[in-house]
């Protein structure tokens, strides 16, 4: 079996687990029997069970641009760049309600666990804005990420609760979050 194979077989069973409400009592060694993979071709693969929920973000920030055009996405403004990103990526976790409630939920139950899925949040919207031929180098590039970051965050919370009932909706929100920062940009430039 490759490593590919073995990593999305364990990311399978750690959703799995995360969504049965099962996530504390996760550890290597169940990974491995639940798997049905040997505990060192698991260790070689991954060395801790919140690595398998980054790869599963991974797989989201995949998805989101593996059908973009860049050609196409070159010929709007770089706000509209980054609305029709995030679209995309609520496109692909719309599919995905129980992974998207389970993750929530783990977020909210303690520090650590919301700071690791800050930090994959993070890395998608830094993607988003790379994407977009925004710079995020430097403060100012830190600031927008987390800023973006934001954004999403607060929309995917506003979706999550039901307060978003259609794309439309979802689009006018993100559009009047978009703007605000960018004024807020322009007044750092």
């Amino acid at each position: 079996m490759s490593d590919k194979e073995i990593k999305d077989r364990l990311v399978s069973v750690a959703i799995k687990e995360l969504i049965a409400n099962r996530w504390n009592n996760l550890d290597m060694k169940k990974l491995s029997r639940l798997s049905k993979s040997p505990l060192e071709d698991v260790l070689l693969v991954c060395s801790s069970k919140h690595k398998l929920l980054d790869y599963w973000s991974d797989k989201i920030n995949f998805e989101m641009v593996k059908s973009l055009s860049l050609k196409e996405l070159q010929q709007v403004s770089k706000k509209e760049r980054v609305l029709e990103l995030m679209l995309c990526r609520f496109d692909v976790i719309k599919s995905r309600p129980k992974e998207v409630n389970a993750l929530i939920k783990l977020s909210k139950r303690s520090l650590i666990e919301s700071s690791y899925s800050f930090n994959r949040a993070v890395k998608g919207m830094k993607l988003i804005l790379d994407y977009s031929d925004i710079s995020t180098k430097g403060s100012l590039g830190l600031i927008k990420v987390k800023a973006l970051t934001i954004i999403w965050l607060l929309s995917l919370r506003d979706w999550n609760n039901g307060q978003v009932p259609n794309e439309e909706a979802l689009m006018a929100i993100l559009n009047k979050r978009l703007s605000f920062a960018e004024k807020v940009n322009q007044m750092l430039s």
